[in-house]
């Protein structure tokens, strides 16, 4: 009793009572014929329509029923639960799928722009399309045992999107980073966006159809609602706690199973006792059971590969390899990119650019607090350290795993007076008060992806400000000298004049013209006050040999064009368009930097 009143209440059954009684007295009392109107148009329009539906019911597998045949009301709340709670998890599924695709398309596209754009875009087309396919089928099928299928078919789906990343991965190497994210989009989520956004006109109609289309508005509504409300617990769960805690196919699985898991319920409540369609659902139940065993027990395991995860920001790997040397050195990969390495044996630098953090030596005798924005493989920080013992350096890395990382691998907890801080680098800078005699930006290394909002000149006055009287900016970035590849340098350096007044440049392969139209790492040093370029007497004679080498790799700005070029602001900052236009022609040429 009390459940039938609480039911009542909770659609408004007692209200609409109340007013139709309201409008009988109306009428009434003007003297209207009442018998007339069961014959009005839009009560004959309504009783087609109940004919209709008695003759729609007479399948067996039509659920739809007329107000003879409705089921008792908790029989019915039961079902409009379940389809509320298909419509809230299809919500969340769908926005799980485009976060984490992101952590799929970021290591062969980096984590730009244009893969975002692509990501966004291919899924709405999907969910558009699932919208009207959704409408389509419900009108012809409007049964609980086809949307089931529908549920089994978007988990199969869900299941098999780490299966065809394996199978395409090798074929995304040197895409266009502005197509390629499109290309790839379709390929991995375009079909179960497109499944999955058939739930929602599906959840529609059949909730619709339990009041006999009186509530087609508040159906609507109400699905409209728990389907949003899903995606927003699904983007919010999936960024704060899945992506963080959770490996990429280990969420491509959960999301398969709680799909599936809606399928075999609606099954067990929906399906009529006919061994042939249960033996179509134990197939199906099988498939999923195999696609995601194989999909997240697939090993991925590679020689020399000591360590891989994905996370929100990268995907991380760590790989031993043996140099041409016979060192044998760790190297650490964020996405595509070597972010940094270390010889195992003296814990040495690995690579050219690398070695660049002995120029201080040249105009810093002393050091006192340094910074470096970006972690990477933390070997040029504990070179600094050691050669500067007095010193302190913050180490500020976006990625709290990189930091996990290096306490692994690159023996940071044995350097005390380094602080490894998790946090964006330009948040840091803001609401630090710190000074620092050298802030080295080791957060440009990727060709796929430069982070813009660290490049304008609003970005380089806060580097200035949080610098010592004697400080100075250093930083690596990947790009071209000359050339018409060169716009992304010439564009930084427009914005670090602007900001500071003096600007060096230095090259980490020999000073050749035809050296400078091909992709290297250079290192920009900037500062308020003119640096010392020459070996004097504070130098220690055991540092004078590699400081030469360095000096012989300073570029002449003489030498370059760095007119007719635009600054970056936050305002204005094309930095995706740049790199993009940079990475076609490098493809074409074949000059990717590695």
């Amino acid at each position: 009793m009390h459940f039938h009143v609480f039911y009542r209440l909770w659609h408004g059954e007692r209200l609409l009572h109340d007013l139709e009684s309201l409008l009988l007295d109306f009428r009434n009392l003007l003297g209207e014929d009442m018998k007339t109107e069961t014959k009005s148009p839009d009560n004959i329009h309504f009783q087609s329509n109940k004919a209709a539906m008695r003759t729609e019911c007479k399948s067996p597998s039509a659920l739809t029923a007329t107000q003879n045949q409705l089921p008792p009301i908790p029989r019915r709340l039961v079902w409009q639960v379940l389809l509320i709670f298909i419509a809230f998890c299809s919500g969340a599924a769908i926005m799980t799928i485009e976060l984490v695709g992101n952590r799929i398309l970021a290591p062969w596209f980096g984590n730009s722009l244009y893969t975002w754009t692509a990501l966004i875009g291919v899924i709405l087309l999907a969910m558009s399309c699932g919208y009207y396919l959704g409408g389509l089928l419900v009108d012809r099928r409007p049964n609980y045992v086809f949307l089931c299928h529908l549920m089994m078919l978007s988990a199969l789906l869900t299941l098999m999107t780490p299966l065809i990343q394996d199978y395409i991965g090798d074929s995304m190497r040197d895409v266009s980073i502005v197509w390629g994210p499109v290309f790839a989009s379709l390929v991995l989520f375009a079909l179960p966006g497109c499944v999955l956004g058939t739930v929602t006109p599906f959840t529609i109609r059949l909730t619709s159809l339990l009041y006999e289309d009186k509530r087609v508005g508040l159906s609507a509504g109400c699905i409209g609602m728990f389907s949003t409300f899903g995606s927003v617990v699904g983007t919010f769960g999936t960024g704060f706690v899945l992506i963080p805690h959770v490996s990429v196919r280990m969420i491509f699985l959960i999301v398969g199973l709680v799909l599936s898991f809606l399928a075999a319920a609606g099954y067990l409540l929906f399906m009529p006792q006919r061994m042939k369609k249960l033996r179509a659902v134990v197939c199906l139940g099988l498939g999923a059971t195999l696609v995601a065993t194989i999909s997240f027990a697939k090993n991925n395991n590679r020689p020399g590969v000591l360590y891989e995860e994905t996370t929100f920001y990268h995907q991380i790997k760590v790989v031993k390899k043996t140099l041409p040397n016979g060192l044998n050195a760790k190297i650490l990969y964020l996405d595509t990119q070597r972010a940094g390495a270390q010889t195992m044996e003296s814990r040495d630098v690995v690579f050219e650019y690398q070695r660049y953090w002995e120029l201080p030596k040249l105009f810093l005798p002393e050091i006192r607090r340094a910074a470096f924005l970006g972690g990477g493989a933390y070997t040029m920080p504990e070179k600094l350290l050691e050669a500067y013992p007095e010193s302190v350096v913050d180490v500020i890395e976006i990625d709290p795993r990189v930091v996990e990382v290096g306490r692994k691998f690159f023996h940071i907890d044995e350097y005390p007076r380094m602080n490894a801080i998790s946090e964006d680098a330009r948040y840091y800078l803001r609401r630090s008060k710190k000074r620092y005699d050298l802030i080295f930006g080791d957060v440009y290394s990727d060709q796929h992806y430069v982070p813009a909002h660290l490049l304008t000149v609003e970005f380089f006055s806060l580097v200035e400000d949080r610098l010592s009287s004697r400080g100075v900016f250093m930083m690596n970035l990947v790009g071209v000298l000359v050339g018409g590849d060169s716009d992304l340098f010439r564009t930084v350096m427009r914005s670090l004049n602007h900001v500071f007044e003096h600007v060096y440049v230095f090259s980490t392969k020999q000073p050749h013209p035809f050296n400078w139209l091909s992709t290297d790492n250079l290192i920009i040093v900037a500062a308020d006050h003119k640096l010392s370029m020459e070996i004097d007497e504070h130098v220690k004679e055991k540092d004078k040999p590699e400081l030469r080498k360095l000096l012989e790799r300073r570029v002449k700005l003489k030498w370059l064009d760095l007119t007719d070029t635009s600054m970056l602001t936050d305002n204005y900052n094309p930095v995706e368009y740049i790199v993009a236009k940079q990475m076609k022609n490098l493809i074409k040429r074949g000059d990717l930097h590695q």
